[in-house]
């Protein structure tokens, strides 16, 4: 997989709520040289949301951190999956992540330590050999830039 881990950072607001989305530099070259069809997006609900912001607490940002390293470290190795972008809006930290196993995926996912207790997430998972989740909000983001 050619992934570097330079990620792009875009801002704004969405529905008067702040939106921050982080993507991957070289999305592109990796979904033309890789057959990664499934898109796994995996959501954190946070449990206290900072009225001004709507972000998640700082507290909770801590652990939705060190959860989103986690996923990179146990997800990437193996060429699998990629993490490719990061939304955080309105309480919720989404990931969005293309694979080509689902089940070698879900074995990475298990091995995320969870000795602070489980991770809040749900995942689904869909096919999408065309990266059309990513590149939807990629074209709106480069619409508002």
């Amino acid at each position: 997989m050619l992934a570097n881990n330079r990620w792009i950072r875009a801002s704004g607001s969405l529905h008067d709520k702040p939106i921050s989305i982080q993507y991957r530099e070289d999305w592109q070259s990796v979904r033309d040289a890789d057959s990664l069809p499934l898109c796994v997006q995996i959501a954190w609900q946070a449990q206290s949301v900072d009225d001004s912001t709507g972000f998640p607490s700082l507290s909770e940002q801590t652990s939705i951190l060190t959860f989103s390293e986690h996923l990179q470290k146990q997800l990437e190795p193996g060429e699998n999956a990629l993490v490719t972008m990061v939304i955080t809006h309105d309480g919720v930290n989404q990931w969005i992540i293309y694979c080509r196993d689902l089940d070698v995926l879900k074995e990475g996912l298990n091995r995320i330590p969870t000795d602070a207790g489980l991770y809040p997430i749900e995942v689904v998972a869909d096919e999408d050999a065309a990266w059309n989740t990513f590149t939807q909000v990629y074209q709106a983001i480069q619409s508002h830039s």
